[in-house]
Formats: C-alpha cells, sequence, structure tokens
C-alpha cells in the first residue's frame, strides 16, 4: 500500500509540534511548581511564541502577500532573529499551512458549537459563522492568508482542500437542515454555502482593528445580513447591521 502524501505532510507537522512539547517540558525545571500556575511553563512559553509568530506572518502576508514577504520580514516586525523564528517553524510554507489550518480548527469549532446549541438549521448556521468570523479577525489576527491558498505546496494544499470540504459538507448539512424544518427557504444548499463564506473569508482582506466598529459590531452585522436571505420566516430576519445608534458609517476597511 503506497504511503499517503498528504498524512505524511500533516504528521510531520504534528510530530515536529508534539516533539517540541515534549523537548520543552524536559527542559523546564521542577523549581517552577513554587510559583503554581502564575508562571508559564517552558511548553506553555513556547506556545504562546509560535501563536505570537503565526499572527504576525498572517498580518505580514496580508500586507505584502506570501511571495512578497520574507521571513527577515517576520522576525524584524516581532523583534526577533531568523535564527529565533526556526525555532519553531522550519520554512514560510510551513507558516502558511499552520494559519490555514487555524483558521480551519475555528471554522470546525464554529460548527460543532452550532450544531450543539443551534434550535434549528438556521441558528445552527448563524452560531457556525459567528464564531468562525469571530476568530479570523479577533483572536486569529485577521489571516486574509486564506485567500493565498495558492501559494501553498501541493501536498499541503491537497491537505487543506480536504478539510475546508468536509467544513463545507458540514455548513451544507445545516442548510439541508434548516430547509427540512422550515428555518432556511428552499435553495440551493451549496450555492447558499459558497454565498455565506465567500462574504465571510474576504473580512479580514479589508478589516482593520482600528477602525470605528468593534469585532462584535462587524461579526454581528454580517452574520445576519449573509444569513438574512435565506431565512424562511421574515420574522426570523435579523436587522441589527451596525451600531445601536445607527448613525456612524463603517470605516474598517483598508
Amino acid at each position: 500500500m503506497r504511503p499517503d502524501p498528504v498524512q505524511d505532510v500533516e504528521a510531520a507537522i504534528g510530530k515536529r509540534v508534539s516533539s517540541g512539547r515534549t523537548a520543552a517540558r524536559k527542559r523546564a525545571p521542577a523549581a517552577i511548581r513554587v510559583w503554581g500556575d502564575a508562571v508559564p511553563s517552558s511548553s506553555e512559553r513556547a506556545e504562546l511564541k509560535r501563536a505570537s509568530i503565526l499572527r504576525e506572518a498572517a498580518r505580514s502576508f496580508n500586507r505584502g502577500g506570501f511571495h512578497g514577504t520574507s521571513m527577515d520580514d517576520i522576525a524584524r516586525r516581532l523583534g526577533v532573529t531568523k535564527a529565533a523564528l526556526y525555532r519553531y517553524v522550519s520554512s514560510k510554507h510551513e507558516l502558511l499551512f499552520a494559519c490555514f489550518n487555524l483558521a480551519l480548527d475555528s471554522g470546525f469549532a464554529g460548527l460543532e458549537r452550532g450544531e450543539r446549541e443551534g434550535k434549528d438549521g438556521l441558528d445552527k448556521l448563524r452560531i457556525a459563522v459567528r464564531v468562525y468570523l469571530h476568530d479570523l479577525i479577533g483572536r486569529l489576527g485577521h489571516p486574509a492568508v486564506l485567500l493565498e491558498d495558492g501559494a501553498l505546496l501541493p501536498q499541503q494544499l491537497a491537505a487543506i482542500i480536504r478539510r475546508r470540504d468536509e467544513a463545507e459538507k458540514r455548513y451544507r448539512k445545516l442548510v439541508e437542515d434548516g430547509i427540512d424544518d422550515g428555518s432556511i427557504a428552499p435553495c440551493n444548499p451549496k450555492l447558499a454555502v459558497f454565498a455565506v463564506l465567500g462574504v465571510i473569508n474576504w473580512v479580514p482582506k479589508w478589516y482593520r482593528p482600528d477602525g470605528e466598529l468593534s469585532v462584535d459590531e462587524i461579526v454581528e452585522s454580517l452574520v445576519n445580513l449573509t444569513t438574512n436571505g435565506i431565512a424562511a420566516d421574515h420574522k426570523r430576519m435579523v436587522h441589527r447591521a451596525g451600531p445601536k445608534d445607527g448613525k456612524r458609517s463603517v470605516h474598517n476597511e483598508r
């Protein structure tokens, strides 16, 4: 049986992260326990640094594009040496691959929450999309790298496509459930999901954190705008499209 190159890529990334954590734990002095939980362990500090690298990589790729950004650029913006970056990642392609996987992780987390907490198909879809978008422009630091899938290595791209297809399948299932339970108007589930995710995945491209609208305001507005169009009952449509005073314009675009 021939080995699956996609699984090889995923296993290599996982092995690198796992071995890094194991090594960090071995290096951590036992004396750290005297501080209780007040001081992060070596492995926790390593994870925080790697997360910081990924956020800055996403921002740098967003500003200059993947091919227009070097590891030197990322290191300089973080205030560290390029050698320090290579302690946590092996290459720029690994950074891009990791950013994609973080975004997909958020997508799956949103789906799981929607499937668990939603009272009908429309509600499940709204919860799933809300969690996903909130992570994209909040916790993950607006990784517009989602538009850079053409820069992934072939095996990495295959792995991302496989995960993305699985996520889209579950989004379509929510739309189908909504049609069945009457919360979503009859429509083509595949096209409905493409329309919703097309809007959501484009937000990181124009969003900037110092704009007038908060993350919460943007998320609620766009989730409502993208799902109102498929709501079966007009009473289920949400009209909170912006700030409470309704007078400010959106200036979060770049």
